[in-house]
């Protein structure tokens, strides 16, 4: 164990002992302490020397273990190897790559006939995206929360993190219909009208950013110890994959029509949610199975 841990959900710090009073990892006292937002840090001049400008910006302060960045990309490497984070790689990359897609091509067919909307109707287009920060994604967060613990308790109190993947259902769904209809709204902007271009342009937008949440929650639930390099391949791959997927716009619009290349990401994002029921299913297992060969520790669940 180590030596100090802190458990969010209710504050406590566990601290350890040596005989001397000093906090040691190997120490045999254990202490939990209570930590709430009304305590603040105590200044200890005498101890650390005065708080200057100077200490404040140095990036450093203390000598820096470079072999720990060797670890942490190989940790990182590691963390592809894993099916069900490899999976979660695809989703947010295709989802981030349906997303740049539409924000590519949006203001073009609301500015064109018949639609001929403005910049000032552009920029209450995007102000509604606005309303999907601050109302849908908290309202996801949240309800994932009641739906995890509702789980845990039909489950007699057990909790797995796979209870994190049940709510990307409305990711999934988000998606598929606003690859579909924004696709039918841009070729034929004749008959459709235009909130077929806002109102998927802000679905996909929901879809992205809530997978992005259950992702990272779900990472983090998973292998608590590797948070950062998980972080790492889902924040920062997906940004390769939707580059791909992205990269070819105006080509892929020539040759498929916009209806064809939204089709594309339908059915891309179609296989990825169907891969759900077996990254559920199978979950406890291969977080078991990687933890012990790949990561060398034990998962509790």
């Amino acid at each position: 164990m180590c030596g100090c841990v802190l458990t969010l959900a209710d504050g406590l710090v566990h601290l350890r002992f040596n005989t001397d009073g000093t906090i040691d990892t190997k120490g045999e006292t254990d202490v939990l302490y209570q930590v709430t937002t009304s305590q603040n840090h105590v200044l200890q001049p005498e101890v650390f020397g005065p708080r200057t400008w100077r200490h404040d910006l140095r990036i450093f302060h203390f000598k820096p273990d470079w072999k720990a960045t060797l670890i942490f990309y190989k940790e990182t490497a590691q963390c592809l190897v894993v099916p069900n984070i490899f999976w979660l790689l695809l989703l947010n990359g295709t989802f981030l790559g349906l997303y740049i897609y539409q924000t590519s091509t949006f203001a073009q067919i609301l500015m064109s006939p018949p639609h001929l909307f403005t910049n000032m109707h552009l920029g209450y287009v995007q102000l509604v995206q606005v309303a999907d920060c601050a109302i849908l994604i908290p309202v996801l967060g949240y309800g994932a929360d009641f739906l995890v613990k509702a789980m845990s308790r039909w489950r007699q109190g057990v909790f797995l993190s796979e209870y994190r993947l049940l709510p990307l259902v409305f990711p999934f769904a988000c998606a598929i219909v606003s690859a579909v209809v924004y696709g039918k709204g841009a070729a034929d902007s004749q008959h459709w009208h235009w909130m077929s271009i806002v109102g998927p342009y802000h679905l996909g937008y929901f879809a992205f950013i809530g997978c992005n949440v259950i992702s990272i929650a779900y990472c983090v639930d998973s292998f608590p110890r590797k948070a950062g390099p998980l972080l790492l391949v889902i924040c920062a791959g997906r940004g390769f994959i939707s580059f791909g997927l992205s990269y070819s716009t105006v080509p892929a619009i020539a040759a498929l029509g916009y209806d064809g290349a939204m089709n594309v990401f339908a059915i891309v994002s179609g296989v990825l949610a169907a891969l759900l029921v077996p990254a559920y299913f199978t979950g406890l297992w291969v977080r078991k199975f990687f933890a012990k060969k790949v990561f060398k520790e034990e998962v509790p669940q």
